[in-house]
């Protein structure tokens, strides 16, 4: 059995009639949309693609009822920042950053909740999402995109 080739619209042509012109073709059809995932607007995008049909000779024209793709069910990347890190690099992140004078300040506070206290004081390793660093960030008045920073940030620290 001997495969087809279609290199130019002439070698297309010459297959009018068949299945293979007619597969081609609807291989032709499939690429008039490039689908595209923007992360910022957290969205897919069908966007118009000539590209392919120009180079055979044809227009979007040539195609009836040209109908823009379903579009995926968005699924953002995974996150990169780290949702564990030690003690240590907690520790080394902060100072790095500036911030562990605050914190040892908060730490002899009166004020300061006694669970934070205890969570600073013996907790092995600090977690993204967990109650303590939230209150903590609050505390030093940064931001997620902060509080992820450091966390990145202490993620490539090594001892």
């Amino acid at each position: 059995m001997e495969s087809v080739v279609i290199n130019t619209r002439a070698d297309l042509d010459a297959l009018t009639g068949t299945p293979e012109h007619t597969q081609f073709m609807a291989s032709l059809r499939g690429t008039l949309w490039r689908l595209e995932k923007d992360d910022v607007v957290k969205a897919w995008a069908a966007n118009e693609d000539n590209s392919t049909i120009a180079r055979f000779g044809f227009t979007r024209a040539d195609f009836a009822e040209i109908v823009s793709p379903a579009l995926p069910v968005y699924v953002p990347p995974p996150s990169t920042v780290p949702q564990t890190v030690s003690r240590l690099q907690a520790r080394m992140a902060l100072h790095l950053a500036g911030l562990l004078p605050q914190i040892e300040a908060l730490m002899t506070d009166p004020a300061t909740d006694m669970l934070t206290k205890l969570a600073w004081q013996d907790a092995q390793d600090f977690r993204r999402n967990s109650p303590t660093v939230a209150a903590l960030a609050v505390l030093l008045d940064l931001d997620s995109a902060q509080l992820d920073a450091l966390f990145v940030a202490a993620q490539a620290i090594t001892a």
